[in-house]
């Protein structure tokens, strides 16, 4: 039998369908229906040279799902694509306030429009999902706190709470009073480190903000003791291969980093970030985890292991199966 699928690092934002994009763009004569080769402006074609390239594909079309009923629709097609991937349990991450920037739409209705949507994806593929609320850190801690003040007043709704954005523009302890209501409201904790900056952010993101797991992380492999810390307090890294590769946080598949965090005992999943982006399914993910980038059985089982006992969530996962 198959090992459970689970992404724990996947943003709505970032697994938008193509079609979807040229779909609302063409209804409501968005310019973007007049790009030559749409699909080139979504979806990454190798390595792209550093982060900001890879990141432009997520935010630069943002602006296209205009409406509260756009939202709604590609969080119900999320859970859908995500079930028919064969996944097991996925957690969707979005900022609401990345969204107001580019579409004016009121934070708390986003939070609602992309809640109805999972909940009709859910409804009608039974797929469990997770939801996590994205602070956006280059908007200063002072906003942060006012952010997951947004987040509480929905608090059901979520799971736990992500801190992304320039690892370097803000210092990971600025932002412990937002995190410090987090964790007094029961959320889990998940921040971006160890991708654009060094392993001094994924030390400052455990330290100083409480996070159970990285975003991404792979920098933490530069520093032996950091993950003789992180194995220890079991604080697990979401990976994403494909991601990591052409964003540079790795030098390829077969150099990743997830060699030496495995065999120092630091937990770690895989995940695909942002899929459409990518290009990319977790079951692909997984494929190439054993074919590209070489782990073994055993360490794929490990894998999976882990991304039950990481995910956020009460629910009865799948244990892994022989």
């Amino acid at each position: 039998m198959p090992l459970p699928l689970i992404d724990l690092h996947r943003h709505l934002e970032g697994s938008i369908r193509s079609s979807t994009f040229l779909d609302l763009a063409r209804r409501d004569g968005h310019p973007f229906a007049q790009a030559d080769r749409p699909r080139d402006e979504l979806v990454a074609s190798g390595p792209l040279g550093g982060l900001l390239p890879y990141l432009a594909k997520v935010d630069d079309q943002i602006g296209v799902i205009a409406g509260l009923g756009d939202w709604r629709r590609v969080a119900r097609e999320a859970v859908e694509d995500a079930f028919n991937d064969g996944l097991d349990y996925v957690e969707f991450r979005f900022s609401p306030y990345f969204i107001e920037q580019r579409t004016s739409l009121d934070p708390l209705a986003v939070i609602d429009a992309v809640a109805a949507g999972v909940a009709d994806g859910s409804a009608v593929t039974g797929l469990p999902v997770g939801l996590i609320a994205t602070i956006l850190r280059d908007l200063g801690p002072d906003a942060a706190v006012s952010q997951v003040t947004t987040f509480l007043a929905r608090r059901d709704l979520f799971c736990g709470v992500d801190l992304a954005g320039n690892e370097a523009g803000y210092a990971a302890d600025l932002f412990q009073p937002a995190f410090a209501r987090v964790r007094d409201a029961g959320l889990h904790i998940t921040v971006h480190a160890g991708e654009a900056a060094g392993p001094e952010s994924v030390r400052a993101a455990v330290r100083d903000l409480g996070a159970e797991r990285i975003g991404h992380g792979v920098r933490s492999a530069e520093d032996p003791m950091l993950m003789a810390e992180l194995a220890a307090a079991g604080v697990t890294l979401e990976v994403a291969l494909t991601s990591n590769t052409q964003t540079g946080a790795a030098p390829g598949y077969r150099q990743h980093q997830i060699h030496t965090l495995l065999a120092a005992g630091v937990p770690v999943t895989l995940n695909t970030d942002n899929p459409r982006v990518s290009d990319v399914t977790l079951s692909q993910e997984h494929a190439l985890a054993r074919y590209a980038t070489g782990l073994s059985d055993q360490q794929l089982r490990t894998v999976a292991e882990q991304s039950v006992r990481a995910a956020f969530t009460d629910l009865q996962l799948p244990a892994v199966r022989t």
